[in-house]
């Protein structure tokens, strides 16, 4: 799993997570926590309180996430007898062309 989806699998619950929690949770390094996330942070894509060292995903992106949840689970129902599903809202979220959401 990539970096910046074990981040997002621990911020997609919308609350406030410290960076030390962020890191213990994905069992990634702080430095490396604190180089996506400030990435992140530097196009909205979530909230970063520097003053207690802490994160959480921008509502914004927090709703694309649970829309795109919303549609796996409608393509799940309807392709429930067929072998094709997607696995995760992460992966998907990598379908999606950045520039179509500027």
């Amino acid at each position: 799993m990539l970096a910046m989806d074990q981040i997002l699998e621990v911020l997609r619950n919308g609350e406030w997570h410290e960076l030390k929690e962020v890191s213990a949770k994905s069992r990634l390094q702080e430095s490396k926590v604190e180089l996506v996330t400030s990435f992140l942070a530097e196009y909205d894509f979530l909230k970063f309180d520097k003053k207690n060292n802490r994160i959480k995903l921008s509502p914004q992106l927090l709703q694309f996430l649970r829309r795109i949840e919303d549609v796996e689970g409608e393509f799940d129902v309807e392709h429930k007898k067929g072998s094709v599903r997607s696995s995760n809202s992460l992966e998907t979220l990598r379908l999606f062309d950045v520039e179509s959401l500027a």
